[in-house]
């Protein structure tokens, strides 16, 4: 069954599914009090937004492709979908796997899904520096932790493929920052892994960059148009803003601007944010993000750019309609 014009709403309809299992209920109590600047954002460019929690969706197949939310279908009337798709938990994710699949199964739109092959390069941090090291741009040597009873296995590895510690171990697929720790040795490694794994998270191993930053590149349509530093606060070692970094408006340069377009280009992505980490003049491809990636922190001028680069992107891939794919 297909939707039809006369079954769209006026205004353009955008469901946005979140995984309110992510945050501590304490922070989920505070979204709601205070809202969500991306959420106003969409309303006031003239969007129907409305949010949704992914343990309230059931996925199915029943003639057609149908997520439903208590009795009431959602892919019943043509909408864009944006779906938080990271988590800590691998049920979760495996759940969220099942609705952008209905997704795109269906003849709406999955707004997530900016990139080249989305379900390898939507989140998967070793497959983004894979890729960014084929067309030139500077990766920090990784080592990809092995599962379970088998993880330890990683630590040769490290010793032959790695420098010296001290070292970072973060999640292959999660976002703000959450689960990435410094080990200052071989051993303080070894032990991260062992509380780490029986999680099921994949695991990546890099060595640690001392004195550094982060830098978001934003490229619209081929394009830089904004750029945002974060830099660790005191003594720590993230830089995140959801970690307590400290954010400040960025002129990107040339080097990085340019293999930010690359990149985007490569990935078939009108919309890509780029994280660069940066120490003194050096630099290295950190991961990017569609969407989905937060662009609040930005200074005004800058935040109200992207903001109408982001409605447009959106407006764009809801005009095309793809179909099913």
């Amino acid at each position: 069954m297909k939707n039809t014009a006369a079954d769209s709403p006026a205004r353009p309809r955008i469901v946005w599914i979140t995984t309110p299992d992510n945050y501590d209920p304490e922070v989920q109590k505070q979204l709601k009090r205070g809202g969500s600047e991306r959420l106003d954002m969409l309303t006031a460019a003239g969007f129907d937004v409305r949010v949704v929690h992914s343990c309230d969706v059931v996925p199915v197949w029943n003639g057609r492709p149908r997520l439903l939310h208590g009795e009431e279908d959602l892919l019943d009337r043509f909408a864009g979908f944006l779906v938080t798709s990271w988590t800590w938990d691998p049920a979760i994710e495996r759940h969220i796997e099942a609705i952008t699949r209905t997704v795109r199964a269906s003849d709406c739109v999955l707004l997530t899904d900016g990139t080249l092959d989305p379900e390898v390069f939507g989140l998967d941090k070793l497959a983004m520096y894979h890729h960014a090291a084929a067309l030139g741009a500077p990766v920090l040597p990784t080592v990809s932790v092995p599962f379970g009873r088998y993880a330890r296995r990683a630590l040769d590895a490290v010793r032959t493929q790695l420098p010296p510690g001290p070292y970072v171990l973060k999640p292959r697929s999660m976002a703000m920052g959450y689960g990435v720790l410094k080990a200052d040795t071989v051993q303080h490694l070894g032990a991260s892994i062992d509380l780490l794994t029986p999680g099921g998270l994949g695991c990546l191993v890099q060595p640690y960059v001392p004195d550094s930053g982060d830098v978001r590149v934003y490229v619209h349509e081929g394009k830089v148009i904004a750029a945002l530093l974060r830099e660790p606060a005191g003594r720590a070692y993230l830089a995140n803003a959801s970690q307590g970094g400290n954010v400040s408006g960025y002129e990107a340069p040339a080097e990085i601007a340019d293999l930010s377009e690359r990149l985007a280009r490569s990935l078939h992505s009108d919309y890509l944010c780029v994280d660069w980490l940066i120490s003194g003049e050096s630099f290295s491809f950190n991961e990017w993000m569609t969407v989905s990636a937060a662009y609040e922190d930005l200074p005004p001028s800058a935040r109200k750019t992207v903001a109408e680069a982001l409605v447009q992107y959106i407006s764009h891939r809801m005009d095309e309609r793809p179909g099913p794919r």
